[in-house]
């Protein structure tokens, strides 16, 4: 096991702050959180996957230990963020693993930067078709900054007492990071984004490196419905779909075995197919 190491990076004008772990000389995979986690909330992965890749956790840009923001926060700018990232470290073509926003991220990156990506692994990034007005989006956004503000009235302690009683069948991994990042973040990510975000169809439409789809159940919290998934794969030659049973929104965390196996072997069937062109 490798000594894990925090640094600073400034990318795009701000401050990118990222944990490094594995073997530098091993395949690159960037591992993506969601909105209100850090990088260090894939503290669990990492330690599954740390001696067959080279490592890099992001926070991204108002979490963590990244800078602080104004507003909220444009695809665009994460995705730029990431393929800066990506060149200031000098990473050959690494692999790609988001959860959520974290997920989009990954795909804005594959459809902007393609020379950059050699595949994205998407768990259940926010794939959903609907017309908004400012009015749904003002809501959403509200309703997320105060789920946000009423954690942080929290002490430390009682913010762990309440994941653990709220997410029961995490790994214990799991929580600390969780409440850190929750500390950490910065406000105004939930603080409306300014002009509309590129649909996820015009996005998947542009990409054409290998994807793994990894979706949960909608009635438990998943995002991504099983037609949508099914879309999604008609855009992708090399798209890959897994459903978790019994997952919602986290998946990696509500049922980690069954993650795991999927993106260990996706992986290796894209380090297999390389090796072989």
């Amino acid at each position: 096991m490798t000594q894990w190491r925090e640094e600073n990076i400034s990318v795009n004008g701000i401050n990118i702050h990222y944990t490094q772990a594995g073997d530098p000389q091993k395949p690159a995979l960037v591992l993506l959180h969601g909105a209100a986690d850090s990088g260090l909330c894939w503290t669990h992965i990492a330690h599954a996957l740390e001696n067959d890749y080279a490592i890099i956790m992001p926070d991204a840009r108002g979490h963590g230990h990244s800078s602080k923001i104004a507003t909220g926060i444009a695809q665009e700018d994460q995705a730029a963020d990431v393929a800066g990232l990506i060149q200031a470290l000098h990473l050959p073509r690494p692999y790609l693993l988001g959860h959520s926003m974290g997920a989009m991220t990954a795909l804005v990156v594959a459809a902007r930067y393609p020379e950059l990506v050699r595949a994205i692994l998407l768990e259940d990034p926010p794939l959903v078709d609907r017309v908004e007005s400012k009015t749904d989006d003002k809501l959403r956004s509200a309703q997320m900054s105060t789920w946000l503000t009423d954690l942080k009235q929290m002490t430390r302690d009682e913010m762990l007492a309440h994941v653990q009683a709220q997410s029961p069948q995490w790994d214990e991994e799991e929580y600390v990071p969780w409440v850190n990042s929750k500390i950490d973040v910065d406000p105004s990510i939930f603080q409306q984004r300014g002009p509309a975000q590129r649909s996820w169809r015009e996005l998947a439409a542009e990409v054409r490196c290998p994807v793994l789809l990894i979706t949960g159940d909608t009635s438990l919290g998943a995002i991504v419905a099983p037609q949508i998934a099914q879309d999604a794969l008609q855009y992708w030659p090399e798209g890959q779909l897994v459903h978790v049973a019994g997952a919602g929104h986290n998946i990696r965390r509500d049922n980690y075995p069954a993650f795991m196996q999927a993106v260990k072997a996706f992986l290796q069937h894209v380090q297999s197919h390389s090796d072989q062109q």
